[in-house]
């Protein structure tokens, strides 16, 4: 019988069982002394975990050296959550000005030994069947026989996740990834080009050419290669551990393992390298050309006004990420920007540094566009000025009449407009201008019993904010 046709309890007896966590120890690090990261989603369970063991950990996970260690946290943490491991060895480094450890990150990676294949379902709908999991198996042993053509099939583990198929690929010399410099001056990681073009081969190269080998069998099959897998610092599913999913969980193990050597495979890395013209410039991101105002090139980031605003203004956490990390993605990709160019480098890092986060450069889905008003309207909710003009289409003045409008007459009207509860400025004011008529002199009354209103819903701070930067150009343009 295939290993996809038992049921999970025959699966463990008859496949895993013929693998112990020793075995996959053995085979991962090449009898080398090297640390493998553990990784662990609860931050508790971290520190529980490595006071316990006396091992290393960071934010991100436990590192362990050894086989014993490595069986030591499985026994522990399996029963109590979803454990990972990552692909590639780890390595110390510069976590702040005065101290090293280990982290989560590209730059904790200690060499590139081996090509992660991620394969899963397109279409997910609760755990894995045994058809999912047979359609897996044989897009992965496709990708073996294409791999074989070249005896590239001779070093690998391939592992079930639980609901999916994972395979790693050894290369036959391990690539050293070059250490990063760490400036204590700026607190931050210098640009190290080598670092870059190594990160870069294995995801424009190989890794793309497999995402399009897999992609002739996506419909058939249901099961696709995830291109995520091809980053260095990417974590698979640990063996011997359960996959916590659907109210459920289900094992995972070793189906076959082989310690062969697949002779040439790190050179064909390098010689797909070399088919990657100007990767630092080149144009990775598709989206519409933007107008001659926000137009830009690498060089002219850092005077843009709004990567400005980020850098020298203190801003409120809240939806900071979500609107403006979000943004600053969306004005790069639309103005076809290489994220590795060494000036978004640079401002990657400031904004990590001063925001004390993590930014991921998942990039959006192309539907969304980079839209100055996003931005506007972080600033309005936070009670800062806004960075771009507001309503730049509004170019027919009002005769509204308004021209006596002032804080001290609002504020001392005696009206007070009655203003919804559930509603924000933006519609309150949509509400108002309703009422108002052009040419009326009855307009400044009205417009003083909404600030009232408005006093009354969002405080006097908040409304004044609110008048000074809004009230006279939405009412008084078309």
């Amino acid at each position: 019988m295939q290993w996809y046709e038992y049921t999970e309890g025959e699966r463990i007896k008859n496949v895993f069982s013929k693998y112990t966590i020793k075995d996959f120890w053995n085979w991962w690090s090449k009898n080398n002394y090297q640390y493998m990261e553990i990784r662990i989603k609860d931050f508790k369970l971290i520190r529980e975990t490595a006071y316990k063991y006396k091992l290393p950990h960071s934010k991100s996970g436990v590192y362990v050296k050894n086989s014993n260690e490595l069986k030591n946290v499985i026994s522990f943490v399996r029963e109590k959550a979803t454990i990972w491991f990552g692909i590639n060895p780890r390595k110390k480094n510069w976590q702040s000005k005065t101290r090293k450890g280990f982290g989560g990150g590209d730059i904790f990676i200690d060499s590139l030994c081996y090509i992660f294949i991620d394969i899963d379902r397109v279409k997910k709908d609760g755990p894995a069947s045994k058809i999912d999991l047979e359609n897996c198996d044989k897009l992965s042993e496709l990708i073996l026989e294409k791999l074989g053509e070249q005896g590239w099939n001779k070093n690998y583990c391939k592992i079930c996740s639980g609901n999916g198929v994972q395979l790693l690929v050894g290369l036959d010399i391990p690539i050293k990834i070059p250490d990063i410099i760490f400036n204590t001056e700026t607190g931050l990681y210098e640009h190290n080009t080598n670092f870059e073009r190594i990160k870069l081969s294995l995801k424009e190269g190989i890794g793309k050419q497999m995402i399009n080998f897999s992609k002739k069998f996506k419909d058939t099959l249901n099961v696709e290669v995830d291109k995520s897998g091809f980053l260095i610092g990417k974590v698979g599913a640990l063996p011997v551990t359960k996959n916590y999913k659907y109210e459920g969980f289900t094992w995972r193990g070793i189906i076959s393992m082989q310690n062969g050597e697949n002779v040439g495979l790190t050179d064909y890395i390098f010689a797909s390298l070399d088919k990657i013209k100007d990767y630092k410039v080149k144009n990775i991101f598709t989206g519409r050309k933007l107008t001659t105002e926000t137009y830009l090139s690498p060089q002219k980031l850092l005077n843009h006004k709004f990567i400005k605003f980020l850098l020298e203004c203190d801003l409120p956490e809240g939806s900071r990420n979500n609107a403006l990390w979000f943004s600053f993605k969306l004005l790069l990709r639309d103005n076809k920007i290489d994220i590795n160019s060494k000036e978004v480098k640079y401002i990657h890092k400031l904004l990590e540094k001063k925001w004390n986060d993590m930014l991921a450069f998942n990039m959006p889905d192309k539907k969304y566009k980079f839209n100055e008003m996003t931005i506007n309207n972080f600033c309005i909710q936070n009670g800062i000025k806004p960075v771009f003009d507001l309503w730049p289409q509004k170019t027919k003045k009002l005769n509204m009449k308004l021209e006596n409008l002032t804080w001290d007459f609002v504020s001392g009207y005696d009206e007070k407009m009655p203003l919804e509860n559930n509603t924000i400025i933006f519609e309150d004011m949509e509400n108002c201008k309703k009422i108002l008529v052009e040419g009326a002199n009855t307009n400044i009354d009205k417009i003083a019993a909404f600030t009232n209103g408005c006093i009354n819903k969002y405080g006097e701070k908040k409304t004044k904010f609110y008048f000074d930067i809004l009230f006279y150009k939405f009412f008084s343009f078309k």
